[in-house]
C-alpha cells in the first residue's frame, strides 16, 4: 500500500525509485546515494541491499540472528552456482526498485507474509533484480508471532531452542538443480518427452517433480510459442522462484535432507571460491562478503 501511495506522486518515466524498509530499520548515510548511483548504471529495475542485521547483543540473540543471516545468504549461493536468475537474498528492509519496474511488475501484492519474496520474484521476471552495494541496511532482529514465518517468528523460535527452524540443504541439491537448468538451457528445441528421460538420469526425483508439476505441458506450450524453441526467459518465468524453490524442498524431502548449517554451508563456499569457516560466525562473514556487507559494522 505504501509503494502505491508514492506512486501517486512520481513519474514512473522519469527515473523515480521506490525504497523500501521497515520501520524499525536503520541505513548508513551511504543509503541513498549507493541507491542512485546503483540504478544510475543498472540495466535491472530492481535491486536488493546488503543487509546486517541488529540484535539486543544477548548471546542467544546474536547466535541465532547469525544462523538466519546464513540462511538467508547460503540458500541464494546455491542458487547463484546453480545459474538461477533468482538467485539473490529476500528481505522486505533490504529492496528497491524503480517506479518504472514497479508498474510493470504489477505493483506491490497482498500477501499477508512473503510479499518481498514474490514481489521480487515478479520483478525479476519483468525488469531483473541485481546486487546493490555500497552501503548496508539495518534491520532490527525483533522476536515477532506476527506473520507466519520471516524474522520475527524465526527468530522467536531460535532463541527459544528450537531445531530445523530453517533449513539448510545438502549442496547436491543445488548441483541437481544446476545440471538441470542447464538441460534446459541448452536444449531450447527438445521436445517434452525427450528431457524427461534426461531429467530422470540427473535424478530420478528431479523427473517426479517435474511430472507432478506438468512440466511437459508447459514445455510443449513454451515451445510451440517459440516456434519450435524454447525461449529462456519464458522457461524462467515458467520454471521461477517458487519452483525452484519447491523443486529444492522436494529434492530435500526425498534424498539429501537438510544438516547442520557450517556442514552444509562448507562445500556452497568452496565452489564459490571461498574459504570454507569453522563456525556459522566464519561462514556469515565469507557470505557477508560475497554479497556486500561488512560484518565487522554490525550494530547493536
Amino acid at each position: 500500500i505504501g509503494f502505491d501511495l508514492a506512486l501517486a506522486g512520481l513519474d514512473p518515466l522519469q527515473g523515480s525509485l521506490l525504497v523500501s524498509l521497515d520501520a524499525d530499520t536503520l541505513v548508513d548515510s551511504t543509503y541513498l546515494p549507493a541507491i542512485e548511483k546503483h540504478f544510475a548504471g543498472s540495466d535491472k529495475g530492481g535491486a536488493v541491499l546488503p543487509f546486517l542485521h541488529r540484535c539486543d547483543g544477548s548471546c542467544e540473540s546474536r547466535s541465532a540472528i547469525e544462523t538466519y543471516e546464513l540462511y538467508l545468504r547460503a540458500y541464494p549461493l546455491g542458487l547463484h552456482l546453480a545459474g538461477s536468475p533468482y538467485a539473490y537474498p529476500t528481505l522486505g528492509s533490504a529492496m528497491a526498485c524503480t517506479a518504472e519496474a514497479y508498474v510493470r511488475a504489477g505493483g506491490m501484492n497482498r500477501r499477508p507474509a512473503g510479499e518481498d519474496f514474490y514481489f521480487l520474484q515478479q520483478l525479476a521476471k519483468t525488469g531483473g533484480v541485481a546486487q546493490l552495494y555500497g552501503t548496508v541496511v539495518r534491520p532490527s532482529a525483533r522476536l515477532s508471532a506476527r506473520t507466519p514465518f520471516g524474522t520475527g517468528p524465526s527468530m522467536l523460535r531460535l532463541t527459544g531452542g528450537e531445531e530445523g527452524v530453517v533449513a539448510f540443504h545438502d549442496p547436491r541439491v543445488f548441483e541437481i538443480l544446476g545440471r538441470w537448468l542447464r538441460l534446459a538451457g541448452c536444449t531450447p528445441e527438445a521436445e517434452a518427452r525427450e528431457l524427461l528421460p534426461r531429467a530422470a538420469s540427473i535424478h530420478p526425483e528431479l523427473a517426479a517433480f517435474l511430472v507432478a508439476a506438468d512440466f511437459q505441458s508447459a514445455w510443449t506450450r513454451l515451445r510451440d510459442n517459440g516456434r519450435g524453441a524454447v525461449n529462456p526467459e519464458r522457461f524462467h518465468d515458467w520454471f521461477d522462484g517458487l519452483k525452484t524453490f519447491r523443486l529444492v524442498r522436494h529434492l530435500s524431502q526425498q534424498d539429501f535432507p537438510p544438516g547442520e548449517p557450517t556442514a552444509m554451508v562448507a562445500p556452497l563456499l568452496r565452489m564459490a571460491g571461498l574459504p570454507e569457516g569453522e563456525t556459522v560466525s566464519e561462514q556469515n562473514r565469507r557470505l557477508c562478503a560475497f554479497w556486500g556487507a561488512d560484518i565487522a559494522k554490525r550494530v547493536v
